[in-house]
């Protein structure tokens, strides 16, 4: 009988301390999971298919997920911790700028049912390298910069009250394209590239141009196609337009490339950088500075071109917050030796829609407008 009893408790020991040991792993394994993955959270790594975009990390929340419907694809993506800090605009809601309606997205579109079709993946890009105030610089050149000294030290150039041109808008990439729809998805058979100036790049320049204009600022709009029909050498026709622009206009002071970004694979899903202003989508963008480390770029005098950058990137995060993705600040130069108040603006990307980037024209053009204003005589 005591042989029984003690053999009962022994086993009775044993079943308990499994039991134990059992809802302590399924304890460390919960603990284990919320430290890797935040609650609502998943973590998304893209790397851009230009080479000067660095990489960096993409946040959205499960959450947030609205009407996009092929495979599954997420809708807006945010990173709400930066949001929050970043939301006080100097503007009031009636204030902002509404956009203007550049496609019918209800339009039907000729596509074969049984086409292949490709997810979107749609990311708010927040914090990423260096931050300072209310923006954030992601600089890969290796070359150090103050940015509070940079930002108190004007262009060397003054904005006069003149019908002579003053601002350059161009673009080296002409023929870069947008979606019309906002479906969460794209077609097999998109291809974003377009020498139809109705729905690439130069429509979100003529918003830009048209902003300026409104705020008493002359600009040219030069709508030459320096891509097509070959994309090789794009960047020494744009130089040849650049200076044909410069040597027929003397008084333009900038000059500013307009072009829309690329990132992802149809495989993983190609990401569309968007944020809501208002209750308003617009695409994201990214100004582009570059330097010369060592003196191989013949780009001595970047210093001059990164003061306007930092201030358009200020000026875009204090009127309307969430527009900007982190500055590009590399070494390269991207025909921005040819003036210094030379800036490259990366406009969404090609699965942004045209509604969204044309939007963000007209958001860019009121920043850069009461940018170049400050710099009047």
């Amino acid at each position: 009988m005591k042989v029984l009893t003690k053999t009962r408790t022994s086993e009775f020991f044993i079943f308990f301390t499994f039991i134990l040991c059992f809802l302590l792993a399924v304890i460390c394994m919960f603990i284990r999971i919320k430290r890797l993955y935040p609650r609502g959270k998943e973590v998304l790594s893209v790397l851009s298919v230009k080479p000067f975009f660095p990489q960096g990390q993409v946040l959205f929340s499960i959450s947030d997920l609205s009407k996009s419907q092929s495979l599954g694809s997420p809708a807006l993506i945010e990173n709400k911790d930066f949001i929050q800090k970043t939301s006080n605009s100097e503007y009031s809601s009636s204030e902002i700028p509404q956009p203007p309606l550049v496609t019918n997205e209800n339009e039907e579109d000729n596509h074969n049912p049984n086409e292949k079709t490709f997810r979107i993946i749609e990311s708010q890009f927040g914090q990423g390298g260096l931050k300072y105030e209310n923006f954030c610089v992601k600089n890969t050149s290796g070359v150090e910069i103050d940015i509070a000294k940079e930002l108190t030290s004007k262009p060397d150039f003054c904005i006069k009250n003149s019908t002579e041109p003053q601002v350059l808008i161009y673009h080296t990439h002409t023929s870069e394209s947008y979606l019309k729809k906002d479906e969460g998805f794209y077609y097999e058979s998109y291809y974003p590239r377009s020498t139809d100036s109705s729905r690439n790049v130069t429509r979100v320049g003529e918003e830009i141009t048209k902003q300026l204009i409104k705020h008493g600022i002359s600009t040219i709009h030069d709508v030459t196609y320096h891509d097509s029909p070959t994309y090789k050498g794009s960047y020494s026709r744009s130089c040849k337009t650049i200076k044909e622009n410069l040597e027929k206009y003397p008084s333009i002071k900038v000059t500013i490339d307009i072009h829309r970004d690329s990132m992802g694979s149809p495989e993983n899903g190609k990401v569309k950088p968007t944020f809501k202003i208002n209750g308003n989508k617009a695409a994201q963008i990214m100004i582009v500075a570059g330097c010369d480390k060592d003196g191989s770029v013949g780009f001595p005098d970047w210093e001059y071109n990164l003061r306007l950058a930092l201030r358009l990137q200020k000026k875009c995060e204090t009127m309307f917050p969430g527009l900007t993705r982190p500055m590009s600040f590399g070494n390269f130069r991207y025909n921005m030796n040819l003036s210094h108040g030379a800036m490259l603006i990366e406009v969404g990307s090609d699965v942004n829609t045209l509604n969204e980037a044309v939007y963000s024209g007209t958001l860019v053009g009121e920043a850069l407008a009461g940018v170049l204003n400050d710099l009047k005589k």
